[in-house]
């Protein structure tokens, strides 16, 4: 899935959450970054809650194309566990 937006942040956050546990649920757990310029904390409610929703239909997500902001808010919220294949500076 692509997402659609040029950011990911509190105004806009629940309608993508929505879109994505939609497309994942449906089993397109290939999420596509590409568009998105910015991200705040929002974002790791987005993945954690992809990654939650993909373990339950047994499948892989997989993630490109991130801004390289999410590998910060990774590390600042100690979550690199969870996301081992975004980099974290």
């Amino acid at each position: 899935m692509l997402i659609e937006f040029d950011s990911i942040s509190v105004r806009n956050g629940d309608r993508i959450l929505a879109q994505v546990t939609e497309a994942v649920g449906k089993g397109d757990c290939v999420l596509d970054f590409s568009r998105v310029k910015s991200v705040d904390s929002t974002a790791l409610a987005v993945l954690l809650t992809a990654q939650r929703v993909a373990r339950k239909t047994d499948k892989t997500l997989q993630l490109q194309h991130l801004p390289a902001q999410v590998g910060s808010l990774v590390k600042a919220y100690g979550v690199q566990s969870l996301f081992p294949e975004i980099s974290v500076p």
